[in-house]
């Protein structure tokens, strides 16, 4: 058996039509040699601030610029739940099993084939410490044509490494931007309780131009 890993649930039905699968579990489907899996986007995310280091539960000048020695991740955050959205660890633990799975020989991503894409499998592969093979489906267009070829022309994953890099790279980036950038300046320019200015790579430029 070998491990599809789409970035989405549609993706993933698209697959498995091509493939002629038409066996649904909770999580995947299964038929003709494949488990079919999927993501929802980013499973796997980087620590906020405060679990790095609990000074920066509240925001403070002096502790600014803010850096971790090393990045770390953790299960996607409920936002409005305030804690490990349930949803994401299901899948994740459904991943896990069938990746683990002893029928299982190799692991292949079927995300999107960019920088994004790339790291939504990867992030998830370095999380679970995958040891099996891994390969790698380029593709971006889903049609039933499209998914054969690209499955009879699978590449090594780590040939894509360059371009896990350059996705981690614009991650990482993004985080240092959005939490320096967005305290400090709360810090120094908030005028009301609770106001708070939220700066981001893309963000700053696009809604706040007039700061």
């Amino acid at each position: 058996m070998k491990v599809i890993i789409a970035e989405k649930p549609s993706v993933a039905k698209n697959i498995a039509d091509a493939l002629k699968i038409k066996l649904r579990n909770d999580g995947y489907f299964e038929g003709e040699g494949y488990y079919i899996t999927w993501a929802f986007g980013h499973l796997v995310e980087l620590l906020d601030a405060k679990e790095y280091d609990e000074k920066m539960t509240i925001w403070q000048m002096k502790n600014f610029p803010f850096i971790p020695e090393k990045f770390e991740y953790k299960i996607k955050t409920d936002r409005i739940k305030k804690k490990t959205d349930a949803g994401a660890q299901k899948q994740l633990n459904i991943i896990r099993q069938l990746i683990k799975n002893t029928k299982t020989e190799s692991v292949i991503s079927a995300c999107d084939y960019d920088r994004e894409g790339q790291i939504i499998a990867d992030l998830i592969f370095d999380y679970l410490k995958v040891k099996k093979p891994i390969f790698r489906i380029l593709l971006n267009e889903w049609t039933e044509k499209e998914v054969l070829n690209a499955l009879e022309n699978l590449v090594p994953n780590e040939q894509l490494k360059p371009l896990k890099d350059a996705g981690i790279a614009r991650q990482q980036a993004d985080w240092l931007i959005g939490i320096n950038l967005t305290s400090v300046a709360t810090l120094k320019y908030k005028q009301q309780k609770g106001e708070v200015y939220n700066i981001g790579r893309v963000l700053l430029p696009t809604l706040k131009n007039d700061l």
